[in-house]
């Protein structure tokens, strides 16, 4: 989730160069110049640029509040460092062209492409192919051949299309990420650089063929800057909230934040005139307060990016328009917590810095828990050594190459070399600091060393609970081999062999993703028509039931199915992405459908013998609120006659209680991979609260099925208990759950009401 810093970021390194041909040379062709033989007098020549190290700083603070979020989840708005980076790429990428433009009065966009290749390609694709490559080392295969394809689409610059895909791709959900998720911003940022720079070519193309002075055709390109602007971020507003998950990574619902970059940079000479130097200093501690109010007070819940994003990227224009025409050296003592060495260099190394950071944070979770200390230092110390490198041995020393140079261009080559050297002098970080940074690449070794050292394992995959279930449950023989949920069950565990559970997963964490079974063959997707199925007896004596839910209702299906017909039971589907069983139903994709699933489990000429239901605790808002609209509903059943059997939501897995079981060195057999009953629990469910003292409603709890001892294990008996994060259980463990599942509705339901 970045993309600025990189944005053509040659502030600070010689962005001043510039095409002085007089023909504006258009991949490798050339186009007559616009403007023909006019010589016109130019008024309001752009100032010169120079090095900005309160834009340095800027993206210092973008890239740590960015890394603060992947790593820590911590501050919430923590994500809003790349609109920062959205903003300073616009203002950059556009004043470069303006510049030449202003200069020549032509754009040479082969030289432009040129030096885009030069500063962003080589960085990124080393990073691509390192990522790829310990992807196929530390994660598993399914994951890596996806890793290898995100890479593909990453280094076409068309990876926020891709995750915008799978963002919306509902069997993704709660899935780990992608170790180049993080590229989608780049490509946002490349796909500007396609297109802007052309718009403006063919704005000063036009407006010379019609006469008007130089001027005024700049007013004519900040007019359609404005135009653009606007018209992205009202479509950002709507797509934000029709389709969240696509809105994020879209080009055209991020495009105004760079275009507002692009606004500012079209105004810099009213900008540098007009504000007073001693106002210029107010004016960037506001800007730097806005953007420090955002990564704290805008979260996950808040529309984004649009309306959310506006705080971020205004508050990112008033600083860049603060220090922008400030001479002297005021203005950057005043905002020395941007200006100071550190800043600078950290600033410096933004780009190397987010390309390794997020490869690093989902890498580093193979070897080493991700909720400790050992892994978030050797996170840190892993990254910043990594991007020090980078920015030292690859980012400038190709800069500095004579790659893609044309043959005449050694002397600017050295001229330019010469000054950012000049500039790293002044910037020079102390030896100290350098040793320090040497000293946390060799505590990252160290660390990783120590948390990859063989310790003794505690086996929790497998409980013997000293209760009873009872509820009907039959006792097992003790010949019968045990499976997963059967090591769960007081009444059999104490006959199965611990010692006879296989070092092997079931399923594979390679097919993990997939292991659905017949889930989700009749479920409504959003955008998708409602739709039902039917399973089990066909006889006309056959008892009826339903089974009504979401997601988490849709899992049932791989237990209940087999059952159906020994049972006599026909059993119909209503199951779909959003689809509780609530009235009133909150807004979503399943209005529509549940209100004609609710006319047929309310119709009074044929009502159902049984329902079963189901939901995620965690939908559907505040769980009073939830629990009020599930009586409601069920009681427009039940009042029927109808027999409600609510079947209460699975405890809750973290993202490290799934990632520990494809860590390096896992052991199906012998582990602690799982989550704490406090963290599994941490969310009410509100299908308990709703189903309590209810007249004709009756409660399924499995909880002693997946949690013993205060702790809920991700594998039990070497069967693996959840798909994802969204805490959909595995058809495997599910199939293992089937009979002490049933016993449990068999006792709920009894005979219809």
């Amino acid at each position: 989730m970045f993309a600025g810093q990189h944005a053509v970021g040659e502030l600070g390194h010689s962005i001043t160069r510039l095409n002085t041909q007089r023909l504006a040379c258009v991949g490798g062709s050339k186009m007559p110049s616009p403007i023909g033989n006019e010589n016109t007098a130019v008024t309001d020549a752009l100032p010169k640029s120079s090095f900005r190290p309160d834009i340095q700083g800027l993206r210092a603070i973008a890239v740590i509040a960015v890394i603060m979020d992947h790593l820590f989840a911590w501050p919430t708005g923590g994500f809003v460092g790349v609109d920062v980076f959205f903003v300073v790429s616009g203002f950059l990428i556009t004043g470069i062209v303006l510049r030449e433009y202003q200069k020549t009065e032509h754009i040479s966009f082969l030289g432009f492409y040129r030096r885009r290749i030069r500063r962003i390609l080589p960085a990124a694709t080393l990073v691509i192919v390192v990522t790829i490559a310990a992807s196929f080392v530390l994660l598993p295969q399914g994951r890596a051949v996806q890793t290898a394809v995100d890479g593909f689409w990453a280094f076409f610059f068309s990876a926020n299309w891709h995750m915008a895909l799978v963002g919306t791709d509902y069997f993704q959900l709660g899935l780990p990420p992608s170790p180049l998720q993080h590229y989608w911003s780049l490509s946002v940022e490349e796909q500007f650089y396609f297109v802007w720079p052309w718009m403006m070519l063919g704005i000063f193309l036009v407006t010379a063929r019609l006469g008007f002075a130089h001027n005024s055709r700049r007013r004519f390109v900040l007019v359609a800057f404005i135009a653009a602007t606007v018209a992205s971020f009202v479509w950002s507003v709507y797509e934000t909230s029709s389709n969240p998950s696509f809105a994020y990574f879209s080009t055209f619902s991020r495009a105004w934040e760079l275009g507002v970059g692009a606004i500012l940079a079209a105004l810099v000479p009213v900008v540098s005139t007009i504000v007073p130097n001693a106002l210029r200093p107010v004016l960037g501690w506001m800007g730097l307060a806005g953007i420090v109010a955002s990564v704290f007070v805008i979260s996950p819940q808040v529309p984004f990016p649009g309306p959310g994003a506006a705080l971020p990227v205004l508050s990112t224009a008033l600083l860049i328009a603060a220090g922008t025409g400030a001479r002297g050296s005021t203005y950057n003592w005043a905002l020395l917590p941007l200006t100071n060495r550190v800043s600078r260099y950290v600033g410096d190394i933004s780009y190397s810095l987010y390309l390794w950071h997020f490869p690093v944070i989902i890498l580093l979770a193979a070897l080493v828990p991700s909720d400790t200390v050992i892994y978030f230092l050797a996170c840190l110390a892993t990254m910043f050594v990594l991007a020090i490198l980078s920015y030292h041995l690859v980012e400038n020393t190709i800069r500095d190459s004579a790659w893609l140079e044309p043959r005449n261009s050694e002397a600017k080559r050295r001229a330019r070399r010469r000054a950012r050297q000049r500039r790293h002098r002044k910037a020079r970080l102390p030896a100290s600091q350098v040793v320090g940074i040497v000293a946390s690449g060799v505590l990252a070794v160290v660390l990783l060393a120590v948390a990859l050292a063989p310790q003794p394992t505690s086996t929790v995959a497998v409980y013997q609970p000293d209760s009873t279930n009872g509820q009907g449950v039959p006792t097992a023989a003790a010949s019968e081999p045990c499976s997963g949920a059967d090591f769960m069950d007081a009444t059999k565990s104490p006959s199965c062999d611990l010692n006879s559970i296989p070092n092997e997963l079931t399923p594979s964490v390679d097919g993990l993703a997939a292991d659905t079974g017949i889930s989700f063959d009749c479920y409504k997707l959003a955008e998708q028509p409602f739709r039902t199925c039917n399973y089990g007896s066909k006889s006309a004596d056959a008892t009826r039931v339903a089974l009504v839910g979401d997601s988490h209702a849709a899992v049932l299906l791989p237990a209940l199915v087999p059952e159906l017909k020994a049972r006599n039971w026909s059993l119909d589907t209503y199951v779909g992405n959003g689809c509780q069983w609530k009235n009133p139903l909150p807004g979503g994709n399943c209005v529509e459908a549940m209100d004609q699933t609710r006319a047929l489990l309310e119709s009074a000429a044929d009502p159902y013998d049984i329902i079963i239901t189901t939901g995620a605790r965690w939908a559907g808002g505040d769980p009073e609120s939830a629990a009020a609209a599930y009586r409601t509903a069920w009681g427009a059943a039940t009042s029927l006659g109808t027999k409600v059997v609510v079947v209460g939501d699975v405890p809750a897995v973290t993202e490290e209680g799934l990632a520990c079981i494809s860590r390096f060195g896992f052991q199906a057999n012998d582990n602690d991979c799982g989550t704490s009953a406090a963290d599994a629990f941490a969310q009410t469910d509100p299908l308990i609260q709703a189903s309590a003292d209810m007249p004709g409603v009756s409660l399924v709890d499995l909880t002693d099925y997946f949690c013993a001892d205060d702790f809920c294990p991700s594998v039990i008996g070497n069967v693996i208990v959840y798909r994802d994060t969204a805490n959909h259980v595995t058809q495997s463990y599910m199939k293992t759950l089937a009979p002490y599942l049933w016993a449990r509705i068999d006792t709920a339901a009894g005979a219809p009401a």
